[in-house]
């Protein structure tokens, strides 16, 4: 990608491509770290299952409104 000879390109041009290289880095080394520490928890740790955790949560919520619902009354209407 970069060779020693001098290259075509224009001083300003190979700095504007060297930058925007490295913003491309610095900007993707957050994701990237936190991905591989997600995958080395999930593969040594006992990681809870989230969507059922939440499922779980949402049917204990739709009971309980169920439930507790005050009843409709037709004079209301």
């Amino acid at each position: 990608m970069f060779s020693r000879h001098k290259s075509d390109l224009p001083d300003a041009s190979r700095n504007l491509l060297v930058q925007s290289i490295m913003g491309i880095i610095k900007s993707s080394f957050s994701f990237i770290v936190g991905t591989v520490c997600g995958v080395y928890v999930a593969q040594n740790y006992n990681v809870p299952n989230i969507k059922k955790l939440a499922d779980t949560a949402l049917f204990m919520v739709k009971h309980v409104e169920e439930k507790y619902r005050k009843p409709k009354n037709r004079d209301d209407d």
